[in-house]
């Protein structure tokens, strides 16, 4: 496995954790920075019409959400684990707490007008932004509704942050001296917001939290190259997919070789169509053929996605 390449842009918090597990783990990547909002041909191809950033390719092997990418790249890269048997929160953390925090911050993201330009070049991107969420996000992408449920998210953030305040009293991470999946998941909706009123305004005090929060964004390992939307795409066309799962369909499970379509069950649910090549109780991997691209898996994890004859 080789051509290891991230598509991402720099405001999404989920590409951020990723970033940071390379940099933790000291893992040379290619930068594919894509647009905010679609369109984007290049990925398009390569993953369908998966809407969700980051997407990670490794060749003609694509792997679509961030927490399907922690076993992969652990699995390939087994230097610094930030995985094992262990690591009691990684699920918690990561399928439980990530997706519902990231609703919540939201709206701390996006709440003053100094917030919104310092993300945005201008109200008219901003606008464009929120039209394309709208029909996925809803509500939480509304932004002229942030002051009615800020008090709300507050109170829950902080019932969140006294419990990382806490933890953060036995260790410098979560679990113990170094960090885990759990760390990675935890932080980036923190890191997102670090530079934001929100951070000033209501969780300042929270000094165990935002040293944290600044030990995990130091990380500076592994090299970062950057690679074109072509490039990419001839990098799938130029090798064969590599990445073996354990063939391992549970009950009800669609036999391999049905075309099925893989779509998200909360937000950005836009189904991914291809023929099943494998599946199992923590992932799915299907089939799909561009004249650009040549054969491509796509990989996605089963938590969170549901599988349907298409």
């Amino acid at each position: 496995m080789n051509n290891l390449i991230l598509h991402h842009y720099d405001l999404s918090p989920y590409a951020q954790k990723i970033r940071a597990i390379l940099a933790y783990k000291g893992i040379s990547w290619g930068s594919c920075e894509t647009s905010i909002v679609p369109p984007r041909p290049a990925l398009a191809l390569l993953a369908g019409g998966h809407r969700r950033i980051p997407v990670l390719q490794i060749g003609s092997d694509v792997f679509c959400d961030s927490n399907l990418m922690v076993p992969v790249l652990e699995r390939l890269y087994p230097d610094l684990p930030i995985s094992s048997g262990e690591d009691v929160l990684a699920v918690p953390a990561s399928q439980w707490l990530e997706p519902r925090m990231f609703t919540l911050f939201s709206a701390l993201k996006f709440l003053d007008p100094a917030d919104f330009m310092a993300n945005f070049q201008s109200i008219e991107a901003l606008q464009f932004f929120a039209q394309d969420r709208a029909r996925f996000m809803a509500p939480m992408v509304d932004t002229s509704k942030n002051a009615d449920s800020v008090l709300a998210c507050v109170q829950n953030v902080g019932v969140y942050a006294r419990w990382i305040e806490a933890r953060l009293q036995r260790a410098p991470f979560l679990q113990g001296d170094t960090p885990a999946h759990a760390d990675f998941s935890a932080w980036h909706p923190f890191n997102w917001i670090k530079d934001q009123a929100a951070h000033r305004r209501w969780f300042g005090d929270f000094s165990r939290l935002w040293d944290w929060v600044e030990r995990i964004a130091s990380f500076k390992g592994g090299e970062r190259s950057t690679v074109t939307a072509e490039a990419a795409l001839a990098v799938a066309r130029a090798t064969e997919p590599a990445f073996d799962w354990n063939n391992d369909p549970q009950a009800g499970d669609p036999d391999a070789g049905t075309t099925v379509a893989v779509s998200p069950l909360d937000y950005g649910i836009v189904p991914v169509r291809g023929s099943l090549s494998s599946i199992g109780p923590d992932h799915v991997a299907i089939e799909r053929h561009t004249p650009e691209t040549g054969a491509l898996i796509l990989h996605f994890p089963r938590w969170g996605y549901k599988v349907e004859p298409a």
